[in-house]
Formats: structure tokens, C-alpha cells, sequence
């Protein structure tokens, strides 16, 4: 890692959990690794992955000395963030996915919100690859109304603006000690954990911290069809989604209205589409199933182990 003689600089870990990623997870250690010049920082891998291909394997042996590879045997993404906390040394960790490339001063356009003793975490666009980020005179004053609400669009903007509602799990900071205050990530989150990003940033909130969005804290997300926690969209995706989604209004106490329009939203692009019809009896059972178990899912507690959905 990067050495200096500044010792006021916070310290910072940044944690990539992974799982059965192969050449793109290389990839997103590399540019950490060639592009990043902050410090202090350590890089820590959590690494949910059974058995890596031999070129996997010979990179991560070449570059050993440089990242801490936390090996695991369970599958969870939100389980991998808390390992990371707990082997983080750094005042700040920062998450990103297996997937990403980082952009040059990425650490540090993480780290300078933090000034504010107010600012808990930062996130920061998280564009496709060849996406264009958009500035201010590119979107509606509507638009950016929206930015500041709990129902703000992903626009991938290249300014900067706080209060922030929520922050991206492929690109997300936290203060370390107010992320191990309020709980960590909740693993009762499973599969592609979709909302256990959104739930963190709302306990964080909720404990008085400020989310803060920083346009300079860029990175590209290819968002890798293989490997990753993902799955088809079939009738495992569709009960998992059904189920993160109804634990996620649970959790942030969302209303009963809320919670039947989205769920109302979700059934018609996974199961009433016209590419699943033919399958319609078992995506049915399958959304049902998740938003019953979902619904009923008691509320993670810290320490505690994983439900199985």
C-alpha cells in the first residue's frame, strides 16, 4: 500500500466481498491497487468463493503481500460487510462491489466529506460502463428535488449534495465506529440482499447521521452477468426478491400502503411479463412464498446468525 508521512489523515480499509468472480474481481484489485494513491489505506478482501480458476488464483498469489484475503465458507453479502467492519483498521471503510473500476482520487473524494463530524457515510455514481455522468444543468429542477428525498431516482450526477437518503452498496463509506453502533448490515438480507444498503443508510440516519453524496467519488460498475450473488430471473429470484423486498418495508417501517405498491410494481415486471407467462403458476407461488416469508422474517440483531429463505 501507499506510504506518506501525513498522520492526520484518517486511516481507511476498503472491503470487496466477492463471490464466484473471477477475472473481474482481478480487475477491480488491480485498479485499487495501480490507480489508488491515498494513505494510509489497506485493501481486505472477503472471499465467499469455493474454488477460484487457476489464473484467479496465480494473480491473487502475485499480490499477497498487498490486501489481507479474508477466505469464508458461507454465502452472504451482508455477512461479508460485517466481516470486513470487524477486520477493518481504518476510521472509515469503504465497500465496494467485485466488479468496479475505482477512478483516480476515488479515496480521497471518500474521505473529505468526512470533515464534518455530522457526515456518517458517503456514497458516489456508480455508472455503467460508457455511461455518461450528468450534471446539474442536465437534469430537472424536479429531478433534483427528487435527490433529496427517500424516493430520489440512481442518477449517477457528477456534483456533490447532502442530505443524501440512501447510498449504493457498490460504492458506500461509513465511519467505522457509528457503522459497529447501529448494528452493522442486517443478514437477514439473502441472495442478491436487495434493500440491505438502503435499511444500513436508514438506521444511520435514524441514529442522527448525515449520508452525504460526493460526485468525485466515482467508480464504473459492470455489473458481471457471472458470478456474483445473482440468479436468473426465475422462480429462486423471484421468492428471494419478493422476500428481501418484504423484509426491507418491515424493517424500515414502511406503511401498508407503501408496501402493496411496491410489492404491486415488483409482481408485475417478474411475473405478469410477457417473457414469463408461460410459467406463471410458479412465479406466483414463488412471490407469495417470499412476501409471506419476508413478512414474518423477526427483525437481525447483531451476533446473531443468518436466516435461510
Amino acid at each position: 500500500m501507499p506510504e506518506s508521512s501525513q498522520t492526520t489523515r484518517p486511516a481507511v480499509s476498503v472491503v470487496i466481498p466477492t463471490l464466484n468472480r473471477e477475472a473481474m474481481l482481478c480487475r477491480t484489485i488491480e485498479t485499487l491497487l495501480g490507480r489508488e494513491t491515498y494513505s494510509p489505506y489497506e485493501l481486505i478482501v472477503v472471499d465467499q468463493t469455493e474454488q477460484h480458476e487457476e489464473a484467479t488464483n496465480r494473480y491473487l498469489e502475485s499480490v499477497r503481500s498487498r490486501f489481507v484475503h479474508r477466505r469464508v465458507t458461507y454465502k452472504s453479502l451482508p455477512r461479508a460487510r460485517n466481516d470486513g467492519l470487524a477486520l477493518a483498521k481504518g476510521d472509515i471503510v469503504v465497500f465496494v462491489d467485485d466488479d468496479v473500476e475505482v477512478e483516480k482520487g476515488f479515496l480521497a473524494a471518500h474521505v473529505a466529506p468526512y470533515a464534518d463530524p455530522k457526515v456518517w457515510a458517503v456514497t458516489g455514481p456508480a455508472p455503467a460502463p460508457g455511461e455518461a455522468l450528468k450534471s446539474r444543468t442536465d437534469i430537472s429542477d424536479a429531478e433534483y428535488a427528487l435527490l433529496l428525498t427517500d424516493d430520489r431516482p440512481l442518477l449517477n450526477v457528477d456534483f456533490d449534495f447532502s442530505p443524501c437518503s440512501w447510498g449504493v452498496g457498490c460504492n458506500l463509506s461509513v465511519r467505522r465506529a457509528e457503522a459497529l453502533r447501529v448494528g452493522g448490515f442486517d443478514e437477514h438480507f439473502v441472495a442478491n440482499a436487495v434493500g440491505e444498503d438502503a435499511e444500513f443508510c436508514y438506521r444511520l440516519r435514524k441514529g442522527g447521521g448525515t449520508i452525504y453524496y460526493a460526485g468525485g467519488a466515482a467508480l464504473v460498475h459492470f455489473q458481471d452477468p457471472s458470478g456474483g450473488s445473482r440468479t436468473d430471473v426465475g422462480a429462486d429470484y423471484v421468492r428471494t426478491l419478493a422476500y428481501n423486498v418484504n423484509y426491507f418495508c418491515r424493517a424500515i417501517d414502511r406503511g401498508l400502503a407503501d408496501t402493496i405498491r411496491i410489492n404491486w410494481r415488483n409482481y408485475r415486471r417478474f411475473v405478469l411479463n410477457r417473457h414469463a407467462l408461460g410459467r406463471l403458476g410458479t412465479l406466483h407461488a414463488s412471490y407469495l412464498r417470499g412476501l409471506y416469508r419476508g413478512r414474518r422474517q423477526p427483525r437481525w440483531k447483531s451476533g446473531a446468525s443468518a436466516g435461510d429463505t
